[in-house]
């Protein structure tokens, strides 16, 4: 018996990603995201990655090489999601977090994507895993090899260290990420998610007045022209708090209960 959206939503492994609606329809259209590059991130200490050379026997690794430490750290490029998260009995789940959608979705004008994480498909230079949180992380990088070769090898050694790690301060973002490193720092690289992408949920649509559902709106309908067969919900505030509803039919979660 073919299962409802309802029961594939609160089944699936979710990984969300928040994003503008003009971004978001581009990676529908494409069935691809692009990775970001490290120099674009929002964390000051990971768009300004330090790396140095250990003084070893004496001696300090020559110049050149400590600026190849540092180009070679800025192959590395991310995608991050968000994803469902407990703390303790409760759960905070990744489409309910508002500063994502302040954040990241156009102050809640823009789109959350949301994929299955188990059809997520990695590429072979690609890497996954929860992000980390801590008080205090490492502001710079020493890397004990004198060779370029070395000093790759060492930096996907430590990867988990150097790329995983967060101050606790962005800790709301619940992020799963992937790294990949590229053959050329300046070039982008994407991620193939055709098969991940299971739903789209849209929060708010300027373009509906301000009673109107927001399936008389733009969004919705250019989103179905992008794609039929993708399920769309939307993500509402009411009297009794934010819900969770399909196209048609009864709400899919309510804040105040949970899955319905």
């Amino acid at each position: 018996m073919r299962k409802s959206i309802a029961e594939r939503f609160e089944e699936m492994t979710r990984l969300y990603h928040f994003t503008s609606f003009d971004a978001a329809c581009k990676i529908i259209e494409s069935g691809k995201m692009r990775f970001g590059k490290q120099y674009r991130m929002n964390d000051l200490l990971e768009s300004n990655k330090i790396a140095f050379g250990h003084v070893l026997s004496d001696e300090v690794m020559e110049k050149h090489n400590e600026f190849f430490a540092e180009q070679e750290m800025h192959r590395y490029q991310q995608i991050s999601f968000t994803q469902d998260r407990e703390y303790g009995d409760k759960a905070f789940l990744g489409f309910d977090l508002h500063t994502m959608w302040g954040l990241y979705a156009n102050r809640g004008d823009g789109i959350c994507l949301v994929f299955d994480k188990d059809k997520l498909v990695l590429g072979e230079r690609d890497y996954a895993k929860n992000v980390e949180y801590f008080d205090l992380i490492p502001t710079n990088y020493g890397f004990r090899n004198r060779s370029k070769r070395g000093i790759k090898s060492e930096i996907w050694r430590r990867r988990d260290e150097i790329f995983f790690l967060k101050r606790r301060e962005w800790e709301y973002e619940q992020e799963y990420r992937i790294i990949r490193r590229a053959k050329d720092e300046m070039k982008d690289e994407y991620l193939d998610i055709s098969e991940a992408l299971s739903f789209v949920i849209i929060c708010r649509d300027n373009s509906v007045g301000e009673f109107e559902p927001i399936w008389e709106g733009d969004y919705y309908q250019d989103l179905r022209y992008l794609n039929k067969k993708l399920p769309v919900l939307s993500y509402e505030n009411a009297l009794d708090g934010f819900t969770l509803w399909p196209h048609s039919g009864d709400p899919i979660w309510a804040e105040q209960i949970g899955f319905l």
